[in-house]
């Protein structure tokens, strides 16, 4: 049987909406081409639009140890952020919401002007820097849906918008250019007791590497970083499982913090 975009991104819609729990994905959908992939997360996002909002933003994925490690997967790979799915330093959830939800550690970039496309050469750290209008903390709500991560493919992570469940930022820190933002440390806690840490400059070095890749890649498939696009440029550390009825507090040393509270069903 052909493998066909329209159909896999209608099993996904169905998916999110029934908020099922996928341990491995259908051998009838699998895939090892990454252009395809991202054709049917443009699909799915789409689909996801009508209720999540449009495209704000960016996630981008598989670009720590920490994460390289829990997953089995190297990346990086993109996702969108929908605008109904961004919420500002405090956050509550309702756990029947979700199959099961996890945090991500992450220094979020806002683009303070269109990026053009890649011409003469791929931007890189210095190139891109010009175009980061603010830094902050935050969280990245994943989404895995149960997955069995000893079955993990990228393609099957790009096709589902990246697990990108939402975006939680800090509030504004007008100081975060006297920080060194790739040296930080960071650390997520579940009610008041720190369950992992990590450091900013696992995430490619910088992230602001993160950027210059994102920008490159985009330019790949025919898109591009707009002025106000949020980037959300990868996890400091492994997802951290939220236990529904907790509440989990990202910190990110000098640069902010965020809490979100997972709250159970009434």
């Amino acid at each position: 049987m052909a493998f066909s975009i329209g159909k896999v991104a209608n099993w996904l819609y169905q998916v999110h909406r029934s908020r099922a729990v996928v341990g491995w994905w259908p051998e009838r959908f699998a895939l090892e081409d990454e252009r395809t992939a991202y054709k049917v997360q443009d699909a799915l996002l789409k689909k996801l639009s009508a209720k999540q909002g449009p495209l704000v933003g960016y996630k981008i994925a598989l670009t720590s140890p920490q994460i390289w490690e829990q997953t089995g997967l190297r990346g990086p790979a993109y996702g969108p952020i929908r605008k109904r799915r961004v919420f500002e330093h405090k956050a509550s959830v309702r756990a029947d919401q979700w199959a099961r939800l996890g945090v991500e550690l992450e220094i979020i970039i806002t683009v303070n002007a269109d990026v053009p496309g890649p011409k003469d050469k791929p931007y890189d750290k210095d190139s891109i820097e010009p175009y980061v209008g603010e830094a902050r903390a935050g969280f990245e709500l994943i989404e895995d849906r149960g997955a069995d991560y000893s079955r993990l493919s990228v393609p099957w992570l790009v096709m589902d918008v990246g697990w990108n469940g939402g975006s939680l930022l800090a509030k504004p820190n007008k100081k975060w250019r006297d920080l060194d933002l790739g040296n930080l440390s960071g650390s997520i806690a579940f009610d008041g007791k720190v369950v992992r840490e990590g450091h900013s400059g696992d995430v490619l070095g910088h992230c602001y590497n993160s950027l210059a890749w994102l920008a490159n890649k985009l330019g790949e498939h025919g898109k591009k970083l707009k002025k106000g696009t949020i980037v959300s440029t990868g996890s400091m550390v492994a997802c951290q499982f939220v236990p529904p009825g907790s509440t989990a507090v990202g910190r990110i040393e000098g640069l902010g913090e965020v809490t979100l509270k997972y709250e159970l069903p009434r």
